[in-house]
């Protein structure tokens, strides 16, 4: 009778093993599946005419602190941008916005004679899945007026990913001062890179225009 019941707890025990195996197994599986996921981060650098080229150089919104910032999924490139010439200073209860969508069609965001840096971050399925909401409802509905001392491309930017997890969430007031323009949350996503080894993608820019530095 004792030799049964030790058969029995052995084969509960075996049985047991086995289960948490299976699970082991079936969580390592889930997560090599999400990490197959990624975003791009897509940056633009500021630039200006270099002086021998102010005749055929044009001039850019924002000059050497200027350039632009973007959120890639698949093959589509997500950001938030100004829709008249002149932006507001402050936010406007009637936004002067537009989040946009654009197709890539397998090409880069931006010519190859752009000064860009792209950061390839591996993102699970439920950060990809609320990213692929917030843009949905970001393009649907503009969500906030695009203004000099308000949200613009680098503060959504920075906004967005703190929603899904890629950055720590920070009230809107501190992405707007901590990402006030490009360079500065590219400064941050070259620490992140580092520090969680992002693949990065950069073109230099042509020389006839003076580009921002890092």
């Amino acid at each position: 009778m004792l030799f049964q019941i030790q058969i029995s707890v052995r084969l509960s025990l075996n049985f047991l093993s086995s289960t948490l195996l299976a699970v082991f197994l079936a969580s390592s599986v889930a997560a090599q599946t999400d990490s197959s996921l990624y975003i791009r981060v897509n940056f633009l650098y500021g630039s200006k005419p270099m002086r021998a080229f102010k005749a055929t150089e044009s001039k850019i919104f924002g000059g050497l602190h200027g350039g632009h910032v973007t959120i890639q999924t698949g093959d589509y490139d997500y950001g938030f941008r100004r829709n008249k010439k002149h932006p507001h200073i402050f936010a406007h209860k009637k936004p002067a916005s537009v989040f946009t969508e654009k197709k890539l069609n397998g090409q880069s965001r931006y010519e190859a004679d752009r000064k860009t840096v792209a950061f390839i971050v591996p993102v699970t399925r439920q950060q990809y899945d609320s990213l692929q909401k917030i843009h949905a409802a970001y393009c649907q509905a503009t969500p906030f007026d695009y203004a000099f001392f308000g949200m613009r491309c680098t503060s959504t930017t920075r906004e967005i990913l703190g929603q899904i997890g890629v950055l720590k969430k920070r009230s809107r007031l501190t992405n707007i001062v901590t990402a006030f323009y490009p360079k500065m949350l590219r400064k941050r996503m070259f620490r992140e890179a580092e520090k969680h080894h992002y693949q990065l993608i950069s073109t230099e820019g042509r020389p006839t225009r003076k580009w921002e530095r890092d």
